[in-house]
């Protein structure tokens, strides 16, 4: 079987690397994209739409010959209205969500705020408060380092067009995927807190899906918890 590892907003490839190790391990290809907009992956045109995201998760699956109904996605945060469009599209066999976002307004209020911010300041603008807030108070300074240092390879345009493309994303039609879901929260999760992820696993469209807390984890979950996040994702792709 294939993962298809979806990062977040303001993050890589690179944050799923604490966990590719155990799937390798465990007998699993691993593909891992840096999305639209984010870290190697240029912005081109004006982005602001998850989309090209999700048309390039395509190309990607068929370019490397990968059959979607032998691969699960993996998608975090913004990579959690990612995943349910392109298991929608696509057909993969098995959707895996870690702290995904719900579109909500609150949401939408708290990021135009942040794009004022990067607006003015640049990346800069955020990367002494986004390590602190979206980890639990129990992680340590070298894993917030890490989220700096994925904040700081982000262009502040790309950044933004991410931004806004999850103000634009709507609710996707999770009632219609009828495959199997594992979905993870953090219990300290503020960002993606458990009682918007329990939304969306009670709208699922498959009896078959499991709810998974992980106790002082906060919002970056490979870099807080690798091992609980290499474990979980192994046992369901199993």
């Amino acid at each position: 079987a294939t993962i298809v590892l979806i990062h977040g907003l303001g993050s890589s490839s690179s944050y799923y690397a604490p966990i590719i190790p155990r799937l390798v391990e465990a007998g699993y290809s691993c593909l891992a994209l840096d999305s639209h907009g984010s870290a190697l992956t240029k912005l081109t045109g004006e982005g602001g739409d998850l989309k090209t995201i999700i048309d390039d998760i395509g190309a990607a699956i068929s370019a490397h010959d990968i059959p979607p109904s032998r691969a699960v996605i993996v998608g975090h945060s913004m990579g959690g209205i990612v995943a349910p469009e392109a298991a929608l599209r696509y057909k993969f066999a098995g959707t895996i969500l870690l702290g995904p976002v719900f579109p909500n307004e609150a949401l939408t209020k708290n990021l135009e705020e942040r794009i004022a911010k990067v607006q003015k300041n640049g990346m800069d603008a955020l990367v002494d408060t986004i390590p602190k807030v979206g980890t639990a108070p129990s992680s340590t300074p070298l894993q917030r380092a890490f989220i700096r240092t994925l904040l700081l390879a982000q262009t502040p345009e790309g950044y933004i067009a991410n931004c806004k493309a999850i103000c634009n994303a709507s609710i996707p039609d999770y009632a219609s995927i009828k495959t199997p879901l594992l979905l993870v929260n953090g219990a300290e999760d503020v960002v993606c807190p458990l009682q918007n992820s329990q939304k969306i696993y009670d709208a699922w469209g498959s009896a078959d899906k499991h709810l998974q807390i992980l106790e002082r984890t906060g919002h970056w979950y490979c870099i807080e918890a690798p091992e609980q996040i290499g474990d979980a994702v192994v046992k369901f792709v199993d």
